[in-house]
């Protein structure tokens, strides 16, 4: 509590928490599903992450994934414009997470000061959520110094490789 702020705006263990915690919200003000919620909606834990991703793979206008996580919660009875309103708000948690994180980085590049770099980048919103990379690549490109350019690349295991990157530059710097 208190404590890793930004990773809890950005990280994927808690952007379907974000994401039920206002559709709760505009379902107790009765602005969603006729206010009336579930049991597991209303149940911490329960929206998970990946239910972001999979509603926003509907095609615009189409909602038979964001029908299926919804039903999965127990609310058969939603709306097209409770689908809609669903998707726009895992919309917002989404750009959200990718504006933030992309600052950070954009920071560090011109910090940098390279011509050209390259991002390692690891996690599974960023691999599995179907629009999270090009949100990312708009917002560092606002952001970055227009004299340098960049590459998002997917790094698999980022957080060992970057490790054992950084014992290989030290090993060789003492030696």
């Amino acid at each position: 509590r208190g404590r890793q702020i930004q990773e809890k705006m950005i990280s994927g263990m808690y952007m379907g928490e974000l994401a039920r915690l206002a559709i709760v919200k505009f379902t107790k003000a009765g602005l969603l599903f006729g206010g009336v919620g579930s049991d597991i909606l209303f149940k911490r834990g329960q929206f998970f992450t990946k239910y972001v991703s999979e509603i926003e793979s509907d095609k615009p206008g189409t909602y038979s994934y964001c029908r299926d996580v919804l039903d999965e919660l127990g609310l058969e009875h939603a709306t097209d414009e409770d689908c809609a309103n669903v998707r726009y708000i895992c919309e917002c948690v989404s750009s959200r997470a990718a504006h933030l994180v992309s600052a950070g980085i954009a920071a560090l590049i011109n910090k940098m000061d390279e011509k050209s770099v390259t991002v390692g980048v690891d996690g599974s919103v960023y691999r599995f959520h179907p629009k999270f990379h090009d949100l990312m690549v708009q917002k560092i490109r606002q952001f970055v110094k227009p004299d340098i350019s960049f590459d998002l690349m997917l790094s698999e295991d980022g957080s060992g490789r970057g490790a054992a990157l950084v014992a290989a530059v030290a090993c060789r710097e003492s030696h």
